[in-house]
């Protein structure tokens, strides 16, 4: 009999995940959180997303919308739900991890970096860097400003963790065109 390694070691993680309670074991309790547009939830369906929760909730500053900088702070005091496992965590303090975004746009954006900063020796935030520049900047596309209200969602497909970037004060473009058209 021979044995797929890649689906033995999605199972392993899955198990994993629901031993850390990132995840359910019944596909049945997947639902969706009441702050969380209906549209992005589709979305994170469509990539068979799993364990949604809210991360982060705040308002963008000036850092984060830095071109120079180029990262979204997560700080450690402002996280909402724990989304990464007890291994994340101490992976995080040696590796970036890369990750998937929706942005409020809906596109994905893949290839974005986890990683985690020390502000202070017993303080640190976890940023996401690489590609976030292209998502505060391209074209206005997601109307990310300093100051404006966003909610960051975690979920995992095929057990890695991805994001959702909710701007909570601009509709998505996907709606806005829809509702042009009508």
């Amino acid at each position: 009999m021979q044995v797929n390694l890649s689906s033995f070691h999605m199972l392993l993680k899955a198990s994993d995940l629901v031993g850390e309670e990132l995840l359910s074991a019944s596909s049945e309790a997947q639902t969706r959180p009441n702050e969380l547009p209906m549209i992005f939830w589709d979305k994170i369906m469509e990539m068979h997303g799993q364990g949604v929760r809210l991360a982060l909730e705040k308002r963008l500053c000036a850092t984060d919308m830095n071109p120079s900088k180029g990262w979204l702070s997560i700080p450690q005091g402002q996280i909402q739900a724990k989304f990464l496992t007890d291994d994340e965590i101490r992976a995080l303090d040696d590796k970036d991890m890369t990750v998937s975004l929706i942005e409020p746009s809906l596109q994905v954006r893949h290839g974005l970096q986890l990683q985690k900063r020390y502000k202070r020796r017993d303080y640190f935030s976890y940023v996401l860097t690489k590609e976030w520049t292209i998502v505060t900047h391209s074209n206005a596309r997601n109307e990310l400003e300093e100051g404006c209200l966003i909610r960051l969602w975690a979920f995992r497909v095929n057990g890695d963790l991805c994001f959702c970037l909710v701007n909570c004060e601009a509709l998505p473009a996907a709606v806005k065109n829809v509702a042009t058209r009508e």
